[in-house]
């Protein structure tokens, strides 16, 4: 496992840690436990969880089998490689970062094994007493543990530790204390060595370690200490039933302590804990058993669910692909840390010869798709040598090694010098409309056009016929489409966005046969979008339906009806004179206020033209443009730089 794939599970890891603690913190708040030793019991049991998460989950591969694309669509997924780095050094930042870790976790190690030496120095440079104090010798009786008792110099706080032969290290000044005082605290000692708790915050420590950076553990391990200091002190004072009594040692203890000092054994008292350790004796914890026992199964439960969903949520990966992917193995101790690693577009740049896929007769029926990406090693002669696969489905992987193989690159100059390089390589497969093979190319980009430019490229539009049934109900409005043309001017997709249903269906059959001039990017034809507007309106003779700009000038928006029976040929005829005669500096012609009427109704019958005006201005008329006398004529008049239809007059005004 090479050190970015560490750091990211490491990452992930405290990623699952953290919502573990959390979601547990919480549930333990909704369910309000406060039973010490049940407390100490469900934080136990949530650090083991946290530990145990790399076991218990499934590793993600580096490479995805059902790596499936449907088939109107592809993916592209590049590794960014940097510029140019020494193969050994492709993940500086990351291993830097692992190396930070790896020296944290060994400091804490050390930090551990020298607290333990400093506990073996505590003890041979303390005085044994032997025999102990009459008062320890009860509580040694009570409690039914046998300890050697020391006094220390070096402390201010009991300590105990040991397993097989357990010390209790006091302060120098325990035999100063009254007697009862010094029963209370030789009690919490011999609990703690009958309970054992040395041994399980000896491993509490080292299996934190390689935690160190956790916020989330280190705070689990500090709930586990001040539980486990609760439920000493319950059984103390079970012991010698003497509550106040019990509080003054921890008070005078807490009083005494100056710096404290590090030593990994339980200390009698922690200042941090104090005051939530007060608050526990005094208050009166009662739970009957059956709520405390529903409480940790729902508790444990709800742990269960948050650990699933995190390791789903922050999957580990596994070590790497396996050896079989590559197309040749790597002998060991090959010179592989020499090779340099170039960005994909850098050494796309140096390609001289390319062989197309063959598209899997296989991936072709099942409609499969998809990108296959290899990492590659480049010869000093620019050869294809070493061939692995990042990622790819495996019916397109062979075919695309097979072609890849056959590539051939300019050599890569290092101060006029060849050298081998590594890249990633993306090898693309695409079904086109008519079910071929591979296409180096993805699907020509879609821009998104204003309704003006896109009404502008119509060379072919077939009207609508209004339905007898919105005829009936008197029926009008106006359906709203996204109209998407494919590269030869085809409309390729049609979505409503609005419009009553009794009209849609006409305006949909309609607009699916409308032809459009392709729009073109850089010389190439692409795809378009826009929104198309379709206009139902009833009068008292006549019913249309027309295209309505969005944009348009509300003047312009009469004259939006072109004739049924104006054929593409026509349409196009228009649009060139009108694109060449009224063009201005921002637009062209077509999409003028001139140009719009002239593709709707074609050559004025009368031009009146005055350039030489301020500000300039031509007047229209049409004759004979309606079949009744009273609406067929009508006088247009453009003003301006720009020539804005800004008047129009008619008899029927």
């Amino acid at each position: 496992m090479n050190a970015s794939t560490l750091l990211t599970n490491l990452m992930a890891y405290s990623f699952q840690a953290a919502l573990l603690v959390g979601i547990g913190t919480v549930v333990l708040l909704v369910l309000r436990i406060r039973h010490p030793k049940a407390l100490l019991l469900y934080w136990q049991m949530l650090l083991g969880a946290c530990l145990l998460l790399p076991a218990l989950q499934p590793w993600k591969e580096p490479i995805d089998p059902g790596f499936l694309i449907p088939p109107d669509r592809t993916a592209r997924v590049e590794a960014a490689l940097g510029s140019v780095s020494p193969v050994g050094d492709r993940f500086p930042a990351a291993k830097l970062l692992a190396f930070a870790l790896a020296v944290g976790g060994g400091l804490r190690g050390l930090w551990l094994i020298l607290g333990l030496l400093r506990l073996n120095q505590y003890r041979r440079q303390a005085q044994l007493l032997n025999p102990p104090p009459l008062s320890v010798e009860e509580m040694q009786a009570k409690v039914g543990i046998v300890a050697q008792v020391y006094l220390s110099v070096e402390l201010d706080s009991p300590v105990t530790f040991g397993l097989q032969r357990p010390a209790v290290l006091f302060p120098f000044g325990f035999l100063e204390m009254q007697p009862a005082t010094q029963k209370a605290i030789a009690c919490h000692e011999l609990w703690h060595i009958r309970r054992k708790d040395w041994i399980f915050t000896l491993l509490e420590g080292f299996l934190a370690t390689p935690f160190w950076f956790h916020p989330a553990v280190w705070w689990l391990l500090d709930r586990i200490r001040l539980c486990r200091e609760q439920v000493v002190d319950q059984l103390v004072l079970k012991t010698i039933q003497e509550r106040k009594l019990y509080l003054d040692a921890l008070l005078e203890t807490a009083l005494a302590r100056r710096q404290p000092k590090f030593t990994l054994a339980p200390l009698f008292l922690s200042r941090h804990h104090l005051t939530q350790r007060v608050a526990s004796i005094l208050r009166e914890v009662s739970m009957s058993k059956t709520r405390l026992t529903v409480s940790l199964a729902v508790a444990s439960f709800a742990v269960f669910l948050t650990g699933v969903a995190g390791v789903k949520m922050f999957p580990l990966e596994s070590a790497g692909a396996p050896e079989t992917q590559s197309t040749q193995a790597k002998p060991p101790g090959s010179a592989s840390q020499g090779i340099l690693v170039v960005a994909p577009g850098v050494l796309a740049e140096n390609l001289v010869q390319k062989v197309k896929p063959i598209y899997p007769p296989e991936a072709k029926q099942r409609g499969m798709q998809g990108e296959v990406l290899l990492e590659v090693s480049i010869s000093a002669t620019g050869d294809v040598e070493n061939i692995r696969v990042t990622k790819g489905h495996p019916v397109l992987v062979l075919p695309a090694i097979v072609a890849v193989k056959q590539w051939k690159y300019r050599p890569y100059l290092v101060k006029g010098v060849a050298v081998p390089v590594m890249s990633t390589v993306p090898v693309n497969f695409t079904l086109t409309d008519s079910g071929g093979g591979p296409g180096e190319k993805t699907e020509s980009p879609l821009i998104r056009l204003n309704s003006d430019a896109m009404a502008a490229n119509v060379i072919y539009r077939v009207d609508p016929v209004y339905p007898l049934e919105a005829k009936q109900k008197a029926v009008e409005g106006e359906v709203v489409f996204e109209v998407t043309i494919n590269e030869q001017g085809e409309v390729s997709d049609v979505q409503v966005l609005s419009g009553n249903a009794m009209l849609v269906s006409a305006a949909y059959e309609a607009v699916r046969q409308w032809r459009y001039t392709p729009v073109l990017l850089n010389g190439d034809p692409i795809r378009a979008k826009s929104t198309l507007t379709i206009r139902f309106t009833l009068e008292k003779s006549r019913t249309s339906a027309s295209e309505v700009p969005q944009n348009a000038n509300p003047k312009i928006r009469e004259f939006q009806i072109v004739p049924s029976d104006l054929t593409p040929e026509q349409h196009a005829r228009r649009l060139a004179y009108a694109d060449e005669r009224f063009a201005t500096s921002d637009r062209p012609g077509s999409q003028t206020d001139r140009g719009r009427v002239y593709l709707a109704w074609g050559p004025p019958d009368q031009i009146e033209s005055h350039p030489e005006s301020t500000p300039p201005f031509e007047d229209w008329r049409y004759w004979n443009r309606s079949e009744k006398p009273d609406q067929g004529h009508f006088d247009l008049r453009f003003v301006g730089e720009d020539y804005k239809l800004v008047h129009r007059t008619s008899p029927a005004q």
